[in-house]
């Protein structure tokens, strides 16, 4: 099968290099473009839930993608007020799915690896050093003003996908505002070689605290580890720099040794585009939405934006379809967001960071009893595929859309397809 369509991407982040691959996949001529002059290596995410391995299988890319670093299955959550362990196992579900298992490395290495594969296929190019300018669009094609080392060319394509960062230079360009916040908050990112593993600790953890909370996770397969956790925003970078031994010491053992690899510090958000789609534009990953990143709904939310994107802008490419089913994706992916992206990263930075002696027992026995009974941590495991897009349906509008009026509320329901959320209120864009 092959089109012959051109789709251009901009972005090579996750979500940009997998809606180029797939879409290759299907037949596409796919141009991908960055303004960066390679892929990024710094910290990023690097944990890959059972509904990202299910979507690295559905693109044929599970089996190289278990090469690139360990498995797990647990989960694990310190509460510092109690010194009480919760332990979650996805084992507990591997009747119900084959991906009951956690892949750890980082997306730069994911991005790599599928852009080695993506160049392999005919009709497949990357243009790096790149800058987006402008976008025209016509009743048939989308013509995209680019601007490199040699001056400004115009790249004309069937369709145009914004993959491009929290700060898409396509999302402003169509006019989508990037409703939601910024927290207060700096969160600090270090990548270090330490095993973790010998100290009770297991491949993926979450430490509740009001200060001293952490996020410590595997990274690969050679001792490297990722611990996250919080700044002062009033610091300026090299002094988060300077403290980063000082805040370590927190949850290393007294007198560890270890190696410091990388460092740096960023602001986090709670943010969606008024809109996921104009005309031949679409938006994926955090071009479309942004999140805090404990409980990684935002790396997550991003991969299936790209394999449902992936799944129906092929079937417009190739004459399947009419472009409603992009419409349907617009619509899914900011139900998505808003409905269960969002609220949960928000309540897991809640638990991690909550501060009233109160809550945070509440939270504890929570979680304590969840990982006490069975049935109910089955279900808590198989959560993580609701981020996964329901299948198209025609005439969405008049079956779909007053389902979900009547089970979210209406204001709220007809909000998605365009407009803001009572949890999302606020308009200005990122600078």
């Amino acid at each position: 099968m092959s089109s012959g369509k051109h789709v251009l991407v901009v972005g090579t982040g996750p979500a940009g290099i997998v809606s180029a691959y797939g879409l290759a996949l299907k037949g596409a001529r796919v141009t991908l473009i960055d303004r960066e002059t390679q892929v990024i290596d710094s910290p990023r995410a690097m944990v890959y839930l059972p509904s990202t391995v299910k979507a690295l299988d559905k693109l044929g890319l599970l089996d190289e993608a278990r090469k690139l670093g360990p498995e797990s299955y647990d989960y694990q959550c310190y509460f510092a007020q109690s010194g009480n362990v919760g332990r979650m196992d996805h084992r507990l579900v591997q009747d119900l799915t084959p991906y009951h298992f956690i892949l750890h490395f980082g997306q730069d290495v994911l991005a790599n690896m599928v852009l080695e594969r993506l160049l392999a296929l005919p009709g497949t190019e990357v243009k790096w050093g790149t800058t987006l300018e402008a976008i025209e669009q016509r009743d048939d094609q989308v013509l995209a003003t680019v601007s490199d080392a040699t001056g400004q060319h115009v790249i004309a394509a069937d369709w145009l996908i914004g993959a491009d960062g929290a700060r898409s230079t396509v999302r402003k360009l169509i006019g989508a505002t990037f409703d939601g916040f910024t927290w207060p908050d700096t969160f600090m990112a270090t990548n270090i070689e330490f095993d973790f593993g010998k100290h009770g600790f297991a491949d993926s953890n979450m430490v509740s605290d009001p200060v001293n909370w952490a996020v410590i996770a595997r990274i690969d397969n050679s001792g490297l580890w990722r611990v996250a956790y919080g700044e002062d925003s009033e610091l300026t970078e090299q002094e988060r720099l300077d403290r980063v031994d000082q805040r370590l010491r927190h949850w290393l053992p007294e007198g560890a040794e270890y190696r410091l690899v990388r460092a740096n510090s960023y602001r986090v958000h709670q943010r969606s585009a008024s809109s996921y789609r104009a005309g031949r534009v679409l938006l994926a990953g955090d071009a479309a939405h942004a999140t805090n990143p404990i409980g990684g709904m935002g790396f997550t939310s991003g991969i299936q934006d790209a394999v449902t994107l992936v799944d129906l802008l092929a079937k417009v490419l190739n004459g399947e379809t009419s472009d409603d089913v992009l419409d349907w994706y617009a619509y899914e992916r900011r139900r998505i967001f808003l409905e269960i992206a969002n609220p949960t990263a928000i309540e897991f930075k809640r638990r991690t960071q909550e501060a009233d002696p109160q809550k945070r027992l509440e939270d504890e026995q929570n979680f304590l009893h969840l990982v006490e009974d069975t049935d109910t941590m089955r279900v808590a495991l198989m959560s993580i595929f609701g981020l996964e897009s329901r299948p198209y349906q025609v005439g969405w509008r008049e079956s779909v859309v007053p389902e979900d009026q009547q089970r979210s509320g209406s204001d709220k329901a007809k909000s998605l397809v365009g407009g803001t959320t009572s949890t999302l209120r606020h308009t200005e864009e990122i600078e």
